[in-house]
């Protein structure tokens, strides 16, 4: 083992042309730490966030300006791409990074900053071929020499070993345990206080689905709420539900056991499925968007062959309306209303609630993704991203079509909070929607207080403009969204050269409000001449009452984060 490790070693550093080191636990060849050579730290701009990151096994304690409120007590654990080049091979799309998870640990007004790599068989194939040998969204992976182009061809018709568990994307809590999760079945748990990799879950085991959305919501009970995609000539989105392992028979209190089939929805097109990446739960529905990003099964099917990617099968069909599909939790039941939107597109929803027999749902709206190469690497790397905004919007859906409602009219129009949405009905019974844009400042990675309002009527939506704002003049930062009056507040970057990551809302145990908590915000920096830092915000105000400079010159620009408390003393 220790003469394959040492050959391990030697032959990264000979092909990758970077520094590897034996980082403390250096008998485990998952955990090898690799040093991006300095000439990268040269680098200026976006192009900064997409070399090689480094392990930061021990924690390391953050210069502090500013206070934070006492009740700040606990772990961020943040997740996404961190790892862009393995030997020879560079990965094509953001989406394709390995894993990485950081963690910001607060305690006695102070923060202390580590990271580490999801230690996924993706992440382990990789590293001991030192090249792309695992499936990613965006790149193709190297070939396998051990296999014929025959092998490859049936292999596209059989299972494979390949798991796509790269789980770089959210975070999702189950009982006791908090697992990595992407838009597979594939997830593992982590350990929050190592950053440990521990056993891996797959739910497929128990409802047949061949991806689900990363952001997977549960309730005020534990129970997790997602919607997966199985594919085949009876395509279907599936709507699965797991429930609290701790107050069940479970395996452990961290078991995906308790998952179930709720019911299904047939795709509007077999052969072309949607995909979705979120979706929306209100007290009683699941809330699903078929949007006009379709994916083409026959390539997929072929993609071995072919050497074809998950996006390369991919299309925007700008012909193609939005369908909406609503299933009961409960029933699992299809609400039998013929939905339809102009096309878009949503990553992200907020929160969603029943009010006045309609379901109101907000999430960042954009116009059109194409195929997602505006986030291939070699375009994120100008920093542009014009045409790829977002911006927080808002649905209103009846739940009925009352009696005698005439064709043309708009069922929204006895509400006067529906306030520039509409739901016009048209022959054959068709319901056609249209939304409002609820701030003008473009925003992503939508949060809110959900300790008090999931699923319930409220007033404030916090996101980033990390996507497409980098040139403004105004630099806007971190977004508080009115949903009430419109008087929306910002905080600004202090420079073009900062870029905002997700803000994750902390509550103010004794607080009133909605709004009585702080915002934790990690804030990349793509100039060698400024350190990362994390912000710590008055979530009222947004105004800025504590900063934590981070020891490292760079952090990634990632995706989604998970914030777990401490008991108050």
């Amino acid at each position: 083992m220790q003469s394959m490790l040492n050959s391990l070693l030697i032959r990264v550093s000979q092909r990758a042309k970077i520094d590897v080191v034996r980082p403390p636990n250096y008998h485990d060849h998952y955990s090898l730490e690799i040093l991006v050579s300095d000439t990268t730290m040269e680098q200026e701009g976006f192009s900064r966030l997409f070399y090689n990151f480094n392990n930061v096994i021990e924690p390391k304690l953050c210069s502090t300006s500013g206070t934070a409120p006492s009740y700040l007590r606990g772990t961020m654990v943040r997740n996404g791409p961190g790892m862009f080049e393995i030997g020879d091979n560079k990965y094509e799309h953001w989406f394709d990074g390995l894993g990485f998870i950081q963690r910001y640990h607060f305690e006695d007004g102070k923060m202390y900053y580590s990271a580490r790599y999801l230690e996924s068989e993706a992440y382990t194939k990789n590293i001991e071929a030192q090249r792309i040998v695992a499936g990613s969204f965006g790149t193709s992976a190297f070939p396998d020499p051990c296999k014929s182009i025959f092998s490859r061809f049936f292999s596209s018709f059989i299972p494979s070993d390949d798991k796509h568990d790269n789980a770089n994307v959210a975070f999702t809590p189950v009982g006791d345990g908090l697992y990595a999760c992407t838009e597979t079945p594939h997830m593992y748990r982590i350990d929050l206080e190592t950053l440990k990799t521990l056993e891996p879950a797959n739910f497929s085991k128990y409802v047949v689905l061949h991806t689900c959305t990363a952001h997977q919501l549960y309730d005020d009970s534990g129970d997790v709420y997602n919607i997966g995609s199985r594919y085949g000539p009876d395509s279907a989105h599936v709507f699965t539900v797991t429930k609290n392992p701790k107050y069940l028979k479970s395996e452990s209190d961290s078991s995906w056991e308790h998952t179930t089939k709720i019911g299904e929805i047939k795709c509007s097109e077999a052969f072309y499925p949607t995909y979705m990446h979120s979706f929306g739960m209100s007290q009683n529905y699941l809330i699903m968007f078929e949007s006009p990003i379709r994916i083409d099964i026959k390539k997929f099917v072929m993609r071995n062959f072919i050497s074809t990617t998950y996006r390369d099968c991919m299309k925007w069909h700008s012909d193609k309306d939005v369908n909406v599909f609503i299933l009961n939790k409960f029933t699992g039941e299809q609400l039998p209303l013929k939905l339809k939107m102009d096309p878009f597109f949503t990553f992200h929803h907020a929160n969603t609630f029943e009010k006045d027999g309609c379901l109101v749902v907000d999430y960042c709206r954009m116009e059109q993704t194409g195929n997602f190469d505006a986030l291939l690497i070699k375009n994120m790397k100008s920093g542009n991203f014009q045409n790829f905004l977002p911006y927080l919007t808002r649905l209103i859906i009846p739940l009925a079509i009352r009696d005698g409602a005439q064709q043309g009219e708009n069922l929204l129009k006895s509400l006067k909070w529906a306030d520039g949405c509409t739901a016009t009905l048209h022959e054959d019974g068709v319901i056609r929607l249209r939304e409002k844009r609820t701030c003008d400042i473009s925003m992503e990675f939508p949060r809110y207080h959900w300790e008090k309002i999931n699923m319930k009527e409220y007033k404030y939506v916090y996101g980033s403009s990390v996507l497409g704002t980098q040139k403004s003049v105004h630099l806007p930062g971190i977004v508080k969204a009115d949903l009430y009056n419109g008087n929306h507040k910002v905080w600004r970057r202090e420079n073009d050269k900062q870029v905002c990551g997700e803000p994750i809302f902390v509550p103010d145990p004794n607080g009133i409000e909605e709004d009585d908590g702080v915002l934790i915000v990690p804030v990349m920096t793509i100039s060698d001449g400024q350190r990362p830092f994390v912000l710590i915000l008055n979530a009222k105000s947004v105004e800025e009452i504590a900063r934590f400079t981070i020891p490292e010159a760079r952090i990634p620009l990632g995706f989604h984060a998970f914030y777990q408390g401490q008991p108050q003393n």
